[in-house]
């Protein structure tokens, strides 16, 4: 069904009044009304020529006001036939709008569980259980035109990837727990080396933190020299250690 919006009623015709007469009237009225200067004994003309002033502006505003009132009466009524037509459609559309809405949720949770099954056949070809689709999702690929050769393509080289960034871990001169266990989180090699710096900073202040604090006592046997018990002895001295005979 075809819809067409007609106007069949004509525009407004102009409102003709002897406006350039007036005008013309009035600016030489004025100009001597404006130079003219009033005195004790010319108040009662000062008080009629305003009385005529106001008297012509009120002629005008009132006039100006009734056919705005003429004219804006039909479209006023236009007005609200429109709104209501608009409302009609309002609700129409908004739900073709939902259904259109539902069918789109639909393809996307149906691609997204084709391609959890595309992601499961390439994991399975990994020992990397920590790379979840979550991980590694890119939206692209819930596009109609992106082709299961694609995703499956992206998804391989997410896992390769990450076997040579564990590898990069690993082989470090200073390997880190840490780093390794960050990376497994977030699949993101500097962002890992990064987070593995600052818990290993951390741990280690924690052991120095420890290492200088609270005394505790500590029981054990050794054998040992003469001279070895007065090296010893005077180690403990010099550190502050409670040497005692068990």
């Amino acid at each position: 069904m075809n819809f067409e919006l007609k106007i069949t009623m004509p525009k407004p015709k102009p409102i003709v009044f002897n406006f350039d007469e007036l005008k013309s009237d009035l600016t030489t009225a004025l100009a001597d009304y404006n130079s003219r200067v009033y005195t004790e004994d010319t108040i009662a003309e000062a008080k009629e020529n305003r009385a005529k002033l106001n008297k012509l502006k009120k002629a005008i505003n009132d006039e100006r006001i009734a056919r705005e009132k003429e004219y804006m009466q039909p479209f006023n009524e236009f007005k609200s036939q429109a709104k209501e037509l608009c409302e009609m459609i309002d609700t129409a559309s908004s739900g073709i709008g939902e259904q259109l809405e539902a069918f789109e949720q639909k393809r996307l949770d149906e691609k997204t569980s084709h391609i959890q099954t595309l992601f499961n056949d390439v994991a399975s070809n990994y020992d990397l259980s920590f790379i979840t689709l979550e991980k590694v999702m890119n939206d692209k690929w819930l596009n109609k035109a992106t082709s299961d050769k694609a995703i499956i393509e992206e998804i391989t080289e997410r896992f390769e990837k990450a076997i040579k960034d564990l590898e990069v871990i690993r082989k470090m001169p200073s390997y880190s727990f840490e780093a390794e266990e960050s990376y497994k989180t977030c699949l993101d090699l500097n962002k890992a080396l990064e987070e593995g710096e600052k818990i290993a900073e951390i741990q280690q202040k924690k052991n120095t933190a420890n290492a200088d604090g609270e005394k505790f006592e500590v029981s054990f046997k050794c054998k040992m020299t003469v001279n070895q018990a007065k090296a010893l002895k005077e180690f403990c001295k010099q550190n502050g250690i409670v040497l005692e005979q068990i």
